[in-house]
């Protein structure tokens, strides 16, 4: 399996929607969240990374944390968005199923190849 992140479909119109009520570093803040946890295979953060990962004081964070926390499942103790790991495992599926019918293509190549040398030798009667 390719180590490449796959590609996050990603919906404005949604995105606008569920953030439509929180300030502007707000809303930067819950889509850096949602972009590097997307980069991290969906694996969440917990409450301590991600003022490094923001670049914002502890006081700071307390403040945006009021307005994105309904927006997190926060029950284990990360930082956790059901609906972007919903995606991640569509993704995850599209992807295989790519690679499998690249597969696919590729091996009839190989054989339509085979198959075009074993015939264009001359036969001899």
């Amino acid at each position: 399996m390719s180590t490449k992140v796959p590609c996050l479909h990603f919906f404005p119109s949604d995105h606008i929607a569920d953030t439509l009520h929180l300030s502007l570093e707000a809303q930067g803040c819950y889509i850096l969240i949602l972009f590097h946890t997307w980069n991290r295979r969906c694996k969440p953060f917990k409450e301590k990374e991600l003022t490094k990962l923001l670049h914002i004081t502890p006081k700071k964070w307390r403040k945006i944390l009021q307005e994105i926390e309904p927006l997190f499942d926060i029950s284990e103790g990360t930082f956790r968005q059901i609906r972007l790991e919903k995606t991640w495992k569509r993704a995850l599926e599209r992807s295989e199923k790519a690679r499998e019918a690249a597969q696919i293509r590729h091996e009839k190549k190989r054989n339509f190849k085979i198959t075009s040398i074993a015939n264009a030798v001359p036969k001899y009667y």
